[in-house]
C-alpha cells in the first residue's frame, strides 16, 4: 500500500522499463528505453483532499494498493513518479 499525490482512474497499470545506475555511492533508478522490463499494478482504495492547513488546500492524494508484477529496484517509486504522482508515504 502507498499514498501518492494527485488522482487517476480507479485501476491502472504502468509498464515502463527501469534502468538502475550504479556509478555512484547511491544507486539511482529511472525510466529508460535501455532499462529492464517493469510492470506495476495500481488500484485506488481511497481519495483525499487537502484540508487547507499548511498550504495543502489544493492538493489531492490517493491511497493505493500497489502490486509490482516485476521486481525492479525502486520500481513503485519510479513508476509513480513517472506518472507525475510521487509517493508520499
Amino acid at each position: 500500500f502507498g499514498m501518492c499525490t494527485g488522482s487517476f482512474g480507479s485501476r491502472s497499470a504502468r509498464n515502463a522499463p527501469i534502468l538502475v545506475i550504479t556509478d555512484s555511492d547511491v544507486p539511482q533508478a529511472r525510466i529508460s528505453t535501455s532499462g529492464r522490463k517493469a510492470c506495476t499494478s495500481l488500484l485506488v482504495k481511497a481519495c483525499y483532499s487537502g484540508d487547507g492547513t499548511k498550504g495543502m488546500q489544493n492538493e489531492s492524494f490517493m491511497f493505493l494498493e500497489v502490486q509490482p508484477v516485476t521486481g525492479r529496484t525502486h520500481q513503485i517509486r519510479v513508476h509513480l513518479a513517472s506518472l507525475g504522482r510521487p509517493l508520499v508515504s
